[in-house]
């Protein structure tokens, strides 16, 4: 949910440290911390020798550890580092070891650390966050406030598990979630960062909620509230218990007069306890038991946002994942990147986009065409919306923006590794 920012004065402090990255390297290191570009970040570590005697690089080892789901691993060099080190680091890098903190907790659902992780920033260190970042970490406060107690989500699958996908009106894939004897249809959205119901769901099958509201963000500037609950399902022949979702009225997800309403969205920490899976088209998903090992890392974690690299335009952009959106756009830090040759050749219209909550018309440069290279393929997207301002504040400032639909139903098969962090695409669908 948050973003890693790291002061150019705390990284030169470490200089007298007795192994050091050539002048060049760390130059570049503390680029991709500052422009949160964990893909370039990664490249140049691995061709670097690690030092655990090196406070700098130890900081950098915590966010690849962080962001390439290795959870234990990044709490270890971050305690090591606030056992060892806390002296070399201003207010700045501390909030941001706290940041990872609170992305290790959430990922290993130990809601009391992520939300006493939170607690500390609000409370220590708001002098080096903005407005915007301390209202979502206050909202965080409350969402994971209410959960500090449950137990941990339980997931049975005795066996590779093949599920059927449909999509909807909106072009969104669905699942069918098994609620007692019943089949429902769920959103499957990457781009959520936790997983949703509407209230009237909620009553008919039980779902147990939990006292307090809790609000959060949505993919347009509005924002949602409603009851954290319980729930226990079954996608195809995976179980699953004590699920986290977030109830909220109907009418936050109720589309064009009750015509397309979602009944509920299958988010992040579903999608991360599955490990692995195989999207067939708009035909099937197939869960994995067993996952496969793969070396190349093309997708990040960024908090409770899943990351991909594309490459575009020669160069390593990290965008969100967002299987929830059928279009692909692109956002302020691509506007501000090649803002003279956007102001040449594309013109500005006015657009409406549409989240949880409802739609709001904005204006957007309308680009004609971009070639994407994204997991193993590429694929050239045609009339890409370019929007000039953030529309969802600062935890998506450091992202080139959304990576939708409009990509991925170019091949017939997609497959998810968050074992390995790695994304295929195959079979393309001119």
């Amino acid at each position: 949910m948050k973003k890693i920012f790291f002061c150019l004065i705390a990284i030169l402090s470490l200089s007298h440290c007795s192994t050091k990255p050539a002048k060049e390297q760390s130059s570049q290191l503390l680029k991709f911390f500052k422009e949160k570009n964990y893909f370039k970040l990664d490249n140049l570590m691995s061709e670097m020798k690690f030092e655990k005697n090196n406070p700098g690089l130890l900081l950098y080892e915590a966010t690849i550890d962080n962001v390439f789901n290795r959870p234990e691993e990044s709490d270890r060099l971050i305690n090591t580092l606030f056992e060892k080190y806390r002296g070399y680091f201003n207010d700045t890098i501390t909030k941001d070891l706290y940041d990872m903190r609170f992305s290790n907790a959430y990922r290993l659902q130990d809601y009391k650390r992520a939300c006493l992780s939170d607690s500390i920033i609000v409370t220590d260190y708001s002098h080096v966050c903005d407005s915007s970042e301390i209202n979502t970490r206050k909202d965080d406060i409350s969402l994971f406030g209410n959960i500090i107690n449950v137990p941990k989500m339980q997931v049975t699958m005795p066996s590779d598990s093949k599920i059927p996908l449909k999509r909807d009106i909106a072009g969104l894939l669905n699942v069918p979630v098994r609620l007692l004897n019943d089949s429902v249809d769920f959103v499957f959205d990457t781009g959520a960062n936790i997983s949703v119901l509407i209230e009237s769901v909620a009553k008919k099958y039980g779902v147990r909620l939990l006292a307090g509201m809790a609000r959060t963000g949505t993919s347009t500037s509005k924002k949602v509230e409603g009851h954290m609950g319980l729930l226990d399902l079954r996608l195809g022949n995976v179980e699953i218990k004590d699920a986290v979702f977030l109830v909220l009225p109907d009418s936050d997800l109720t589309y064009a007069n009750g015509v397309y309403i979602i009944k509920g969205v299958i988010g992040f920490p579903i999608m991360y306890a599955l490990k692995e899976f195989v999207m067939t088209g708009d035909k099937f998903m197939t869960v994995i038991q067993k996952q496969e090992n793969t070396k190349e890392r093309n997708i990040a974690f960024d908090g409770q946002n899943i990351l991909i690299r594309v490459i575009a335009q020669n160069d390593t952009l990290p965008f969100i994942f967002d299987s929830g959106n059928t279009t692909t756009n692109l956002g302020a830090l691509f506007f501000t990147a090649y803002k003279q040759e956007i102001l040449k050749k594309c013109k500005k219209e006015k657009v409406t986009t549409a989240g949880a909550g409802g739609s709001e018309e904005t204006m957007a440069y309308i680009l004609d065409s971009l070639v994407f290279f994204a997991g193993n393929t590429d694929y050239t997207l045609k009339s890409l919306r370019i929007y000039s301002d953030d529309l969802s504040g600062y935890e998506r400032k450091y992202l080139y923006w959304n990576f939708g639909q409009d990509y991925i139903n170019k091949f017939s098969e997609m497959k998810i590794n968050f074992a390995s962090m790695n994304i295929q695409f195959s079979g393309r669908i001119n």
